[in-house]
């Protein structure tokens, strides 16, 4: 209710109020005028909607959290007068993550008749997920601010946002995991790793890999596709149990190893590794190791969209998962380390891979259960003990320090060797 309408509502009491105590008919009348402008008022807010066509251009490309995602929506006049006072809004509500809505509104300059015009709108994604992008609406009032009616026209539109992530140096992400054997896995390549099969050909896939004889006799093109060298390997192990994740927002715990498994996978497909993202929830085309570009956009896709909503104990799937992992592989398990069980786990899964780094996700700990404080520090000092790389994680802009820390000992064990 504008503050206009207020005013003449109010007036209008006060004038029929007086009428009927005085037995006035001037104030009858002006009564009757006050109603009669709110009810043109009204009408004329009604008709403003529908001098204006709006129509948006959905945004191309991929989206990542906290990065501007610039629709455009054109705007056509159809009416027979000039529009002076109409703004556009546009919303997006994240369907992955509850309470998270972005909304930009722009004013229109007048509109004349049958002008157009292109208007380049800005939303700001703050975290990750996939996002319902509402059809833009069109917000105009009467001439004189009574009455602000909004429509939105079109369909609306969904596009999945990429979980926010961070540039790894070389040094600071890789020594931990392959300090002990960095000549073999800096010459390591895909293809020379065992064959296993030929699938079909995916956008990205190198060319040199092409199946010619295959492809021809198929007529589509085939690809040979190899095992990966185990010590060519990394296995994210991202903790989605439901149990083991506290905060909301982008400070999240969840948010932050999400962040976390993202800013590694990209950097180690960057690095011609292959990736593997294993989590409760996560799809099995992410959880075999791959690389590439078409195997990063599944792998930020499925990060994208990942809800920590497993039932089960981290530690128990994470026992069988380490198992699976061929011996000599790089392992990062990412988690809150809520579980005394986990640093059993930790230490028998460390025998069987080539490196294990451990990071512990620290949130606010303020009005949370008190294990999340003292649990994580006893898994911790004996995943140390056990000779695995350890490292606290505060947010997903702390990845390069945890990283740099986690690699402190190992170097220092090394220049005591040298």
């Amino acid at each position: 209710m504008s503050r206009n309408f207020r005013i003449f509502l109010f007036a209008t009491v006060v004038f029929w109020a007086v009428g009927a105590m005085n037995d006035a008919t001037a104030m009858y009348v002006l009564a009757g005028v006050c109603i009669a402008v709110m009810l043109v008022a009204y009408l004329l807010a009604q008709l403003s909607l529908s001098r204006l066509e709006l129509t948006m251009i959905p945004p191309h490309g991929r989206a990542n959290a906290g990065a501007p995602i610039r629709p455009r929506v054109h705007v056509r006049s159809r009416g027979g007068i000039t529009v002076n006072s109409a703004a556009v809004e546009l919303a997006a509500e994240n369907l992955t993550v509850a309470d998270v809505r972005v909304a930009h509104r722009v004013l229109l300059p007048p509109m004349p008749p049958a002008a157009e015009l292109d208007i380049d709108m800005e939303i700001v994604p703050p975290m990750r997920g996939r996002y319902r992008l509402s059809p833009p609406a069109l917000i105009d009032s009467d001439p004189i601010g009574m009455f602000e009616r909004s429509r939105r026209q079109g369909e609306p539109f969904e596009l999945v946002v990429f979980p926010r992530t961070w540039d790894l140096p070389r040094v600071a992400a890789w020594e931990v995991g392959y300090g002990r054997r960095s000549a073999r896995g800096r010459q390591a390549r895909r293809d020379q790793g065992e064959f296993r099969g030929i699938r079909e050909h995916t956008p990205g896939d190198d060319l040199r890999h092409v199946h010619w004889k295959v492809s021809a006799h198929v007529g589509e093109l085939a690809v040979k596709e190899y095992e990966p060298l185990r010590h060519d390997l990394i296995s994210v192990q991202l903790d989605l149990a439901a149990s083991g994740h506290y905060g909301v927002g982008p400070m999240s715990t969840l948010e932050t190893a999400v962040s976390a498994a993202a800013s590694i996978a990209r950097a180690g497909l960057a690095e011609q590794r292959s990736v593997a993202v294993v989590g409760d929830g996560l799809p099995t085309e992410v959880a075999r190791p791959g690389s590439g570009q078409p195997h990063l956009h599944r792998i930020m896709v499925a990060l994208a969209e990942a809800r920590a909503l497993s039932p089960h104990s981290f530690a128990g799937t994470l026992s069988r998962r380490l198992r699976a992992v061929p011996r000599g592989a790089t392992v990062f398990v990412i988690t809150t380390a809520a579980e005394d069980a986990l640093a059993r786990v930790l230490s028998s899964g460390a025998a069987h891979v080539e490196s294990l780094t451990l990071l512990v996700v620290e949130g606010d700990l303020e009005d949370v259960p008190e294990h999340f404080a003292v649990v994580p520090r006893r898994v911790s000092e004996a995943a140390m003990a056990a000779g695995i790389a350890v490292a606290p994680l505060r947010s997903g802009a702390d990845i390069i320090e945890a990283l740099t820390m986690a690699t402190a000992p190992a170097r220092s064990a090394a220049a005591e060797v040298l």
